[in-house]
């Protein structure tokens, strides 16, 4: 059967041929029913799978960039297809299918969009070589931490961007940000950095826009699959090395191989995820299924915001008391080069993409308008909150940055 939405009537039908036989008058007259039904919804432009009776069951089929089995960046997807089903009675379902099962990580925007699969629970990272402006919405360097990204969700312009962004792009998906699934440490690193000097020819596991910025200062980015980080250490083919957040480092045993890590995750302070659907299927799931979906994505985003810190600061505590991992403080002065080299990264890339420039540009505005407006509020509120701190993705403390320089020229 194609990737789709289908009938649990249909369904159940087809695996009991003692019904089917019970039942083969009423059962031709209601298959000459359905095909009257698909090829009219055919000629419609609707397609069929979408179309499921009154009463029946419609299955999106839903590939995942992250294993479910993973805290914080898989197991949202389990949740939000558990909602799903609930708040739709089970009229609705999401058919999770795991990394490589049947679609690749990477491959999973593209076909979202061409119909090959209904929908895609992923991260705009992914997409970045494809649309350089889809990154500023999963996490990018000094970016916003997840409070800041579900304000400008619902209180920006967000949502509209992030859907303006996809559709210039002629990618045919209807993107909804759907859960947090936290910051990531600065880095594992096998010594101590001193200063910004320890970071020329650092032979460092990093991709992305991080792995340009520590490239400017003279860092060497180094292609290492994940699971290849502990012997790559082991053999003194790296340094240092970046993964994913503490709580999915701590899962994939990083603790065995460096002792020390440096927060905060500067690189990306927060990963949000997304739902893509096919704006066919969309479209055919009619306003109410719609409904229920952007509910659970929002009651997702909610509810991650603070279990997803939660779980970074419990893997944190845990690496640093049981197995003696150092987790540091960036040096003096590093940070603000890290910073100054995301700067002139920027705006390098806002030269050659315009929704890129037109998005963070938005999102600069409005995290200096939700500053403003919370020390506001903390002034008259007489904050308790020491000046020039917050807490990071991982509740630990970390300085609060100085105002960024305009990364538009």
């Amino acid at each position: 059967m194609k990737p789709g939405c289908s009938t649990a009537s249909a369904t159940r039908e087809m695996g009991n041929p003692a019904a089917t036989g019970a039942s083969m008058g009423s059962g031709v007259r209601a298959a000459s029913g359905v095909r009257i039904l698909t090829i009219a919804a055919l000629l419609m432009g609707v397609p069929p799978a979408a179309n499921a009776a009154d009463g029946g069951t419609i299955t999106l089929v839903t590939p995942v960039v992250y294993g479910t089995h993973l805290p914080g960046l898989g197991r949202p997807a389990v949740t939000l297809a558990r909602d799903i089903k609930k708040r739709s009675g089970g009229s609705l379902v999401l058919d999770l299918k795991q990394p490589g099962d049947g679609t690749k990580p990477h491959e999973i925007l593209d076909k979202v969009s061409d119909g090959r699969v209904d929908a895609g629970f992923a991260t705009a990272g992914f997409w970045a070589a494809k649309v350089p402006a889809a990154t500023l919405f999963a996490g990018f360097p000094f970016g916003p931490d997840a409070k800041t990204y579900l304000a400008w969700f619902d209180h920006g312009h967000g949502r509209s961007l992030y859907q303006e962004v996809y559709d210039q792009a002629g990618l045919k998906v209807h993107v909804i940000p759907c859960a947090f699934g936290g910051g990531e440490a600065g880095g594992w690193f096998a010594k101590e950095i001193g200063s910004r000097k320890d970071i020329e020819g650092l032979r460092m596991r990093i991709f992305g826009l991080g792995a340009r910025v520590m490239s400017r200062l003279g860092a060497v980015p180094v292609l290492v699959p994940g699971s290849g980080i502990p012997k790559a250490f082991e053999k003194g083919e790296i340094d240092a090395a970046e993964l994913y957040t503490p709580a999915i480092d701590r899962a994939a045993g990083l603790q065995e191989a460096a002792k020390i890590i440096y927060m905060p995750g500067w690189h990306q302070p927060e990963t949000v995820l997304e739902l893509l659907i096919n704006k066919d299927r969309w479209k055919a799931l009619g306003k109410e299924r719609q409904d229920v979906i952007e509910a659970a994505c929002r009651d997702l985003l909610q509810s991650s915001l603070g279990t997803s810190a939660g779980l970074q600061a419990e893997a944190l505590t845990g690496l640093s008391a049981k197995v003696s991992v150092r987790v540091l403080p960036w040096p003096d002065g590093v940070l603000d080069a890290l910073r100054a080299s995301w700067t002139e990264i920027a705006r390098e890339e806002s030269i050659r993409d315009y929704l890129f420039k037109q998005v963070l540009e938005d999102i600069e505005a409005f995290q200096a308008k939700d500053s403003t407006r919370q020390s506001s509020q903390g002034t008259s509120a007489g904050g308790t909150t020491p000046s020039g701190t917050r807490p990071d993705a991982a509740g630990q403390g970390a300085a609060a940055p100085a105002p960024k320089p305009s990364t538009v020229p």
